[in-house]
């Protein structure tokens, strides 16, 4: 993650700590559950944001003798908490509503409108400093993803205070409350399920195991390919290992057979980090040659 990245966290950070204690309070003085469940989401738009800064600080670190990948999927723990943290909050957000459902409280209609229309405009900013770099970086996204639903959740309680205003029905701001519980959901869902896919070491799903195994074995001489490994140290960083098997070869002969393959592999599927190992059949399936 690059310093524009991390810079970009920070100003976010500061727009949600700031939306979250003018939220916090407002909710506290109008009684209004979306506005708290809403409030809720942001604290953890702070503390998301704050992981996220701290792991893409340690992703910046240097690769050593014992870590020789580096930090980089600092990041991805990173974002699998915040996940977690989000289905915290729906469980509390839920059980708050069920009750309010069966038993509404009075709100204060006027300030909960008017807070919604600050937090939705807030976190739509806070949304367009993210929303770059989402897509490449599953930090970014985690926190992107964060964002979003918060300004969702916004538009759900100025809907909720429109109603009350309109209507005087407590009840809606209790539904209001479980539309922004759903959003929140979906996000966290998405998160730890492409944070599980890199920690489990899942092949990555835009590349065909099938379409690189005939990749390899379509190279000149090429008899077959076996224990290849495909997977993700971070998303968008590919990583790949395999044996492949020639028949009779000299050094020059299997090196050119190492070029041609790494080239396919970087053209036509993305994948930089390479490893492979040359094995003649002739030689009885002993390496004849390996490169990193």
């Amino acid at each position: 993650m690059t310093q524009g990245r991390i810079q970009r966290f920070r100003w976010a950070f500061a727009f949600g700590l700031f939306l979250f204690c003018a939220e916090l309070g407002v909710a506290w003085l109008t009684g209004s559950l979306a506005l708290l469940a809403d409030s809720g989401h942001l604290f953890l738009d702070v503390v998301a944001l704050g992981l996220a800064y701290f792991g893409a600080r340690w992703a910046l670190r240097r690769p050593n003798s014992r870590y020789t990948y580096g930090f980089r999927r600092a990041e991805v723990l990173a974002a699998a908490l915040n996940a977690f943290l989000l289905l915290l909050l729906v469980g509390f957000v839920v059980r708050e509503a069920l009750e309010r459902m069966a038993a509404p409280r009075e709100i204060w209609a006027g300030p909960t409108l008017l807070m919604g229309v600050v937090g939705f405009v807030g976190n739509l900013l806070m949304a367009a400093l993210l929303h770059r770099h989402e897509k490449s970086d599953l930090n970014m996204r985690a926190a992107f993803l964060h964002v979003l639903g918060d300004a969702l959740g916004s538009l759900a309680v100025i809907l909720a205070g429109l109603a009350l205003v309109l209507f005087g029905k407590a009840w809606v701001d209790a539904a209001a409350s479980f539309f922004i519980s759903g959003i929140v959901l979906l996000g966290a869902l998405r998160v730890l399920r492409e944070a599980g896919r890199v920690l489990f070491e899942a092949m990555p799903e835009d590349l065909s195991f099938a379409e690189i195994v005939e990749a390899l074995r379509s190279l000149p001489g090429v008899q077959g390919v076996h224990d290849l490994h495909v997977w993700s140290l971070v998303p968008g960083f590919p990583v790949l290992t395999a044996h492949v098997v020639m028949g009779n070869c000299s050094l020059a002969e299997a090196d050119a057979v190492l070029s041609q393959a790494r080239k396919i592999l970087s053209e036509r599927f993305g994948i930089e980090h390479v490893t492979l190992q040359v094995e003649c059949a002739a030689c009885e399936g002993l390496a004849c040659n390996g490169r990193n």
